[in-house]
């Protein structure tokens, strides 16, 4: 939804929901460490 958002002009939303997305990808990677690679590297590179 953060990307439908950004293509809609709602950046206000979109980070919301990126923000959202980022605590939930938090969560998946303190349970399996070794995976989910490409989200930690999402993390890093949007600084969340």
């Amino acid at each position: 939804r953060g990307e439908q958002a950004i293509r809609q002009g709602d950046s206000e939303i979109a980070e919301a929901w990126s923000d959202q997305a980022a605590e939930y990808w938090k969560q998946a990677i303190s349970l399996t460490p070794g995976n989910y690679i490409e989200a930690h590297n999402w993390l890093k590179i949007t600084g969340r």
